[in-house]
């Protein structure tokens, strides 16, 4: 997945127009991402610089890694690329404040359900 595309998919994830986008990296004027050139970079059509990629994460509250890194080297693999995972991704970011029982049942959850799919 292109770096537009992933730009897109986890912008429509969260539900932000590219107006709100632009509005949220607008904290210091001068590093303001205009609508046009976010749609750009969607598009294919620019590539945004490190810094400006930083800026465009940090709005999103996702790693800038995200945006660079190959889905085969990533730890999640191809699933980074499915929008569906994101709010995945989004409730794991804390896992490491998790209690060990909560860990524990997520596991024994993920197990279960694997079990169930091979049945199937």
């Amino acid at each position: 997945m292109q770096l537009g595309d992933k730009l897109k998919a986890i912008r429509k994830a969260k539900g932000i127009s590219l107006q709100k986008l632009s509005d949220i990296t607008a904290t210091i004027p001068e590093e303001r991402i205009s609508v046009s050139f976010l749609s750009d970079i969607e598009n294919g059509r620019s590539n945004p610089s490190i810094d400006s990629l930083k800026i465009i994460a940090n709005a999103l509250d996702t790693p800038t890694s995200y945006f660079v890194e190959d889905s085969q080297n990533n730890t999640f693999g191809e699933a980074i690329n499915d929008i569906n995972f994101l709010p995945v991704i989004e409730l794991l970011k804390d896992f490491n404040n998790w209690n060990i029982e909560d860990k524990q049942e997520l596991l024994y959850y993920l197990k279960a359900k694997k079990v169930i799919r091979n049945t199937k």
